[in-house]
């Protein structure tokens, strides 16, 4: 038998889904309150830690702990040092990874057909017809998918899965990574990192899929906008800190780029504040040139698929396999 022990609070959907799915033997255990005090009254015994919060006192009071499971892909919240003093083992989720490149995939179409821009306009009896007068700057026309060059950076398991559902589109792929893949995929060239800004005034769409490091804060800056193609299209599925803001703000009002399709922000609505803009520096909402997304590419329905690596590797911890998706805590991702 092992114990885990829940350090968030989950719906009671996702609770009945992980009990679904491990042996009936595995105790789960949920503190008082899902704070640091209450977790650590109960952590001295228990294998697992299942969520995000990671505290020096959780960690001294968890004195059987052999790891830490975190139910989602983005760890950047993680404090890395305290995981680095007591040599923690941490491991992620990527099993929502094909759901995100959907939502991915799904952005890029609204974006480049704008979908949601004439909708919005229909919706006022506006037909957004090239003979009339339109009350927006922005082009009527949609843009061309099939045979575009599509720009990835970062080819994770999100990255590749975009790669792979657009593929059936003949697009020319440019592939940027830290380091050069070893993959022989049709139309598909690799670059490092490095080699993005001479590459960007040759795509058409571009997807960001990296995880938010030290070095991949704000790494989409003014100078991506300045190097790509005015009626180049944006789309970011990952951490919203990876564009700095303001200037994805300015490169849209300026059309510097014609569109972007954003899941993840800067700004989140709490108890407090349940009504909530993405930014409080920049009102995103008031452009046109954008399709904005509630941080849902990885919820569908009647499934829960972040939960999935999270609940295998219970059943490898109870069956003392070799656990998967460790994080690296050298890399912080």
């Amino acid at each position: 038998m092992i114990k885990v022990l829940y350090t968030k609070p989950f719906f009671s959907a996702d609770i009945a889904y992980i009990k679904k799915h491990i042996p009936g033997d595995v105790e789960l255990i949920s503190p008082a309150d899902y704070t640091s005090e209450e977790i650590a009254k109960v952590s001295g015994d228990v294998d697992m830690l299942f969520g995000g919060l990671i505290t020096e006192e959780i960690l001294e009071a968890s004195k059987k702990l052999k790891c830490i499971q975190v139910p989602w892909t983005g760890v950047d919240k993680l404090n890395f040092s305290l995981l680095k003093k007591h040599k923690v083992t941490v491991c992620n989720s990527h099993s929502n990874s094909g759901v995100v490149a959907e939502h991915a995939v799904a952005l890029l179409f609204d974006a480049a057909k704008k979908l949601s821009f004439h909708d919005r306009y229909m919706r006022q009896g506006i037909w957004n017809r090239p003979s009339t007068t339109n009350t927006s700057s922005i082009t009527p026309f949609s843009k061309k998918i099939s045979n575009s060059n599509i720009g990835i950076v970062g080819f994770g398991n999100i990255g590749k899965d975009i790669q792979q559902m657009l593929s059936g589109f003949n697009c020319n792929f440019k592939v940027f990574n830290r380091s050069l893949k070893k993959l022989t995929l049709t139309k598909t060239t690799f670059y490092k990192s490095s080699d993005i800004l001479k590459e960007l005034g040759t795509l058409d769409f571009l997807f960001i899929s990296v995880a938010l490091t030290e070095q991949t804060t704000e790494m989409v800056n003014a100078s991506y906008f300045n190097a790509m193609k005015n009626d180049a299209i944006l789309i970011n599925i990952s951490r919203g800190e990876v564009l700095d803001q303001t200037a994805l703000f300015n490169a849209l009002i300026n059309k510097d780029i014609a569109f972007a399709g954003i899941d993840t922000w800067y700004q989140y609505p709490n108890k407090e504040t349940p009504v909530t803009f993405p930014s409080k520096e920049n009102q995103f909402e008031t452009l046109d040139n954008i399709i904005m997304s509630p941080h849902r590419a990885g919820m569908v329905d009647d499934s829960f698929p972040h939960l999935d690596d999270a609940i295998e590797n219970i059943n490898r911890l109870y069956t003392n396999k070799p656990l998967i998706n460790k994080v690296s805590l050298t890399n912080n991702y």
